[in-house]
């Protein structure tokens, strides 16, 4: 074996630049596949760990069309009143949502694919803020996924009174079970609670030629509190 090495280097070094090179990417090519998609991995990693945006807020657009301009107000425009740069900071907007109780035929999946996509993402707690049109605002408190603003710091609410909306929370339904004879008699239960704010108002809205009414509410299990509430704020505060 050792006589066998020694004639394959002395071999190896008499071939000339291209030789070698051809010998090696025959022999060895597998090998320098493997590492070049091994650094390649790492290369990408190392540059999506470096670029990486950390999160202020994510928010969900319900049933509004949110323009590029908007959008921009909404993402680095927030970014930038909270005095931090947009190139490390970032707001995860959700787009184009869509729900209803009387979605039409052709919207009915694309209605059903939106609230699974709004259930997982509050799930994940990855939804602090939604903007919604009426009837989204209705849905979203009905089942209870906004949170009570009445308990919020005390110069907050005083900041949002005037735009402070109130909204039917339903405590107990059990339609379904009386549907199915599993109650003996239909219970339907509910309570008012503080938990949005109508930005209809708000100069950037109203720029932006927004049709109808605009809420805002901030999901009940909103991981960045201080960024929703500051969220809040900077939209009503914008001119």
């Amino acid at each position: 074996m050792k006589k066998e090495k020694e004639s394959l280097k002395e071999a190896f070094g008499r071939m000339t630049l291209k030789e070698k090179a051809e010998y090696i990417f025959t022999y060895y090519k597998l090998p320098l596949f493997t590492a070049a998609v091994v650094l390649l991995v790492l290369g990408a990693t190392a540059v999506r760990e470096l670029t990486k945006k950390e999160q202020v807020l994510y928010l969900a657009c319900i049933n509004l069309s949110i323009g590029d301009d908007l959008y921009g107000t909404l993402t680095d425009g927030f970014i930038e009143s909270l005095e931090r740069d947009p190139k490390q900071y970032g707001v995860t907007v959700y787009r184009e949502l869509y729900i209803s109780e009387d979605a039409s035929q052709e919207n009915h999946e694309y209605a059903y694919a939106s609230k699974m996509k709004i259930l997982g993402a509050i799930s994940a707690k990855k939804m602090d803020v939604a903007l919604m049109n009426r009837e989204a605002y209705d849905l979203m408190s009905q089942s209870g996924f906004l949170k009570d603003l009445s308990a919020e710091d005390a110069e907050w609410l005083s900041r949002i009174q005037p735009f402070a909306e109130t909204n039917e929370v339903i405590v107990e339904d059990n339609a379904i079970e009386y549907r199915l004879n599993e109650a003996d008699e239909y219970v339907y239960q509910s309570e008012e609670v503080l938990n949005g704010v109508n930005v209809t108002s708000a100069p950037i809205f109203r720029n932006a030629g927004m049709d109808g009414e605009v809420f805002l509410g901030i999901i009940a299990n909103a991981q960045r509190p201080r960024g929703s509430a500051a969220f809040v704020t900077y939209l009503l505060d914008q001119h």
